[in-house]
């Protein structure tokens, strides 16, 4: 187990990897047994090479993600974070509105999406992140000017 501190930072981590493009960073973050769910609802996913498929398309879509106060669980494995994430309409959002969950801009390629969501990881005995399920639904996500900026 690792300490509260610690696992929030892990947490926090994630975020400002992820906003700096860092892959192969990203991925030190995590175990070799990781699964994830993204978002919870979606199926979850094992392993690092479907965990770096993932992250590769948040990273190629630009996302600048804004981390909020983590909190840690008091059962010494999880942290939970608020986050909100802008990124490029494309490649997710075709496949958002084609699920029905936003409705599809009139100029993708001059829009970008929002995501307000909850980001929660588990850790391992390693200190490294065994779990990552990022929540969030329909109304959490938008679609947004290009001009609208970052995070």
């Amino acid at each position: 187990m690792i300490d509260e501190y610690a696992r929030k930072k892990l947490a926090l981590e994630h975020s400002r990897l992820l906003s700096a493009g860092d892959l192969d960073g990203l991925m030190r973050l995590y175990g070799d047994d990781v699964t994830f769910e993204d978002p919870v609802g979606a199926g979850t996913r094992t392993g690092r090479e479907a965990l770096r498929a993932h992250l590769a398309e948040a990273v190629a879509a630009g996302v600048r993600e804004t981390a909020g106060e983590p909190v840690a669980g008091q059962d010494g494995r999880h942290a939970l974070v608020p986050v909100t994430a802008v990124m490029d309409y494309a490649p997710r959002g075709p496949g958002y509105a084609r699920r029905g969950w936003l409705a599809p801009p009139e100029e993708p390629d001059r829009q970008r999406l929002r995501c307000e969501y909850m980001l929660m990881i588990q850790t391992g005995p390693g200190g490294l992140i065994r779990s990552m399920r990022a929540y969030w639904g329909r109304s959490d996500i938008t679609v947004l000017d290009a001009e609208a900026g970052d995070a």
